[in-house]
């Protein structure tokens, strides 16, 4: 009898073991095809290693093009000039010359107005791709390439190894009222976002916070961290957790940590952390530098 109650105890740990190491397993592979799917969407079509241009626009008309005389210089590969685009107020519109195909929607154009506009409107023209941005007051042009050399020589983004010591349980602490939280960008511009409150947590028996923004359903965090410049990018990086209800805990899984665009590419705008949300410890997780820019 002692000897079956001892091959059940055994039998009962070998089971917990193996199921632990199944957790395990299961959540690694997560993590890898999470960071698969980033990659994958940074190299789409639409991906931000597309980008080949940001050009601020003024009031009045400014002509685009390949062409050095032009205000905006495209590509080498567009045509010498393709039109202009002219600035008056709140409205932008663009106008093409005869004879060079641009569509929108898959209709061709020769003018249009691209804001304001309910949806983005997307030039194209062979392999070139141009919208109408707006940060702050200033209206740019984004230029994508879809067939960038980019969108092959980005193969990896190096990461840490997953570890589940930083995946860490917080809190949700409501401000009184919606918070303006001014957060400067890769443009040098102050830009104000709202924030519905901060998580609280704790690492390594001390507590900490970090300040939240509002996207959606979740709550966007940035943030920087004793890597940050070195072994992580200069800029800080990206995080999302679901927004939690009013008592809830939320995992801050920093495995899932990211580098912002501006760390692929020159063309965005990226916000900066809060000085708030700069820790003094080293989080060893999610994404390193990619060392794809000379930053």
């Amino acid at each position: 009898m002692k000897r079956f109650f001892h091959l059940v105890l055994v039998t009962a740990c070998l089971a917990m073991v193996v199921g632990c190491h199944s957790i395990a397993v299961d959540y690694e592979d997560s993590i890898r095809q999470w960071q698969k799917e980033r990659l994958a969407n940074l190299i789409k079509e639409d991906g931000w290693a597309t980008l080949a241009g940001l050009f601020p626009l003024r009031e009045g008309k400014q002509y685009f093009g390949s062409g050095r005389d032009n205000q905006l210089v495209f590509p080498d590969f567009a045509p010498d000039t393709m039109g202009y685009f002219g600035v008056m107020g709140d409205s932008v519109w663009m106008e093409i010359r005869a004879g060079i195909g641009v569509q929108i929607d898959d209709l061709r154009v020769t003018q249009a107005l691209l804001a304001p506009n309910e949806n983005l409107l997307v030039c194209t023209l062979g392999r070139l791709q141009w919208f109408i941005i707006k940060r702050g007051d200033r209206f740019m042009v984004r230029v994508r390439d879809i067939e960038h050399p980019a969108r092959q020589s980005l193969t990896l983004i190096p990461c840490y190894p997953t570890d589940r010591k930083w995946c860490l349980e917080a809190s949700f602490h409501t401000f009184d009222s919606i918070k303006i939280v001014p957060l400067p960008n890769a443009l040098d511009m102050m830009v104000e976002n709202e924030s519905p409150g901060y998580l609280e947590f704790e690492f390594e028996g001390k507590s900490y916070e970090i300040v939240t923004l509002e996207e959606g359903p979740e709550l966007f965090l940035l943030f920087y961290d004793q890597t940050s410049g070195s072994e992580t990018y200069g800029g800080g990086r990206y995080m999302y957790v679901d927004k939690p209800g009013i008592g809830e805990k939320v995992t801050l899984d920093f495995n899932k940590a990211y580098s912002p665009p501006c760390a692929f590419t020159e063309y965005a705008t990226c916000l900066l952390p809060p000085p708030e949300n700069r820790f003094p410890f080293a989080i060893t997780a999610g994404e390193k530098d990619p060392h794809f820019l000379a930053h």
